[in-house]
Parts: C-alpha cells; sequence; structure tokens
C-alpha cells in the first residue's frame, strides 16, 4: 500500500510540474490572469506534494529501497510522450485553423492557393521542432517497454 501511495504521489507531482511549467509559459506569452492564477496554485500544490513524498520515504524507507526504477521510467516516459504528442496536436490544430480562414490567403494570377506566412509563428515552428527528438526518445522508450 506504502509503495502505491508513493508512486501515486510521485506521479502527482511529475503532473502537477508539468502544468506549472505550462501555466509559467502561458502567462509570459499571453501575461493573462488566469495562467498566473494557474501558476501559484501549481507552486502549492508542488510544494505540498513534494512534502508528502518527503514524509512518506522518510516514514517508510524501504518503500524507496524496493521500489522499481523501471517502472517509474516507464511510467514518466509515457507522461513526457504524451504531453508533448498533446503540445504537437495542439500547435497541428491551430495551424489548420489559420490554413481554412480567408484572411491568411489570396489566391495567385493562375487561380492557385497563396497561404501567408503568418500561418504559421516562429515561436510554434521552433517548439514544434525542438521538442521532436524529446518526444521520439521518450515515445519509443515508452512504446518499446509497453510492447516487449
Amino acid at each position: 500500500m506504502n509503495a502505491v501511495f508513493t508512486i501515486v504521489l510521485i506521479l502527482f507531482l511529475q503532473l502537477s510540474i508539468f502544468v506549472h511549467i505550462q501555466n509559467m509559459i502561458g502567462y509570459i506569452a499571453k501575461k493573462e490572469v488566469k495562467y498566473f492564477r494557474g501558476f501559484m496554485i501549481t507552486a502549492v500544490s508542488n510544494i505540498v506534494i513534494a512534502t508528502l513524498l518527503a514524509i512518506s520515504i522518510k516514514v517508510y524507507p524501504a518503500v524507496l529501497k524496493k521500489m522499481q526504477m523501471e517502472l517509474m521510467l516507464l511510467l514518466e516516459s509515457g507522461l513526457i510522450f504524451f504531453y508533448l504528442l498533446i503540445v504537437k496536436i495542439r500547435i497541428t490544430i491551430r495551424i489548420f485553423k489559420r490554413l481554412k480562414d480567408p484572411s491568411n490567403y489570396h489566391f495567385s494570377y493562375f487561380g492557385k492557393k497563396v497561404y501567408d506566412t503568418t500561418i504559421v509563428t516562429y515561436g510554434e515552428l521552433i517548439t514544434y521542432f525542438v521538442t521532436m527528438p524529446f518526444t521520439i526518445f521518450a515515445g519509443a522508450y515508452f512504446i518499446a517497454k509497453v510492447f516487449i
């Protein structure tokens, strides 16, 4: 039971850290109050979860000794893979929505659509390609461990 509780705390901490990073990026990019509130709430939740995790490991040190790190690596790689996959899907959906908007293209002399360069922003392009290796590594590890 203690091992399951520790693993659940570690997973919640990882999820909270991912949401924390997402709120931080959202606040830096858009300067909206909702991202700042989310950032502050996840900061407090990170502290609370990490404290509970530290207490759990301090009270039951044998749990950490018995814990199979291979299972943790599987869960972490799956979490990273799906998070980065969601980021890429959201970027792709935004680009497709801009492709359908008539204000983002015009017709050439020959009747062909010519898209403006504003369809894909520089930040989206960089995010998409910089996170690609991490998505591939985490996804390959996760899929290999699940199916093999």
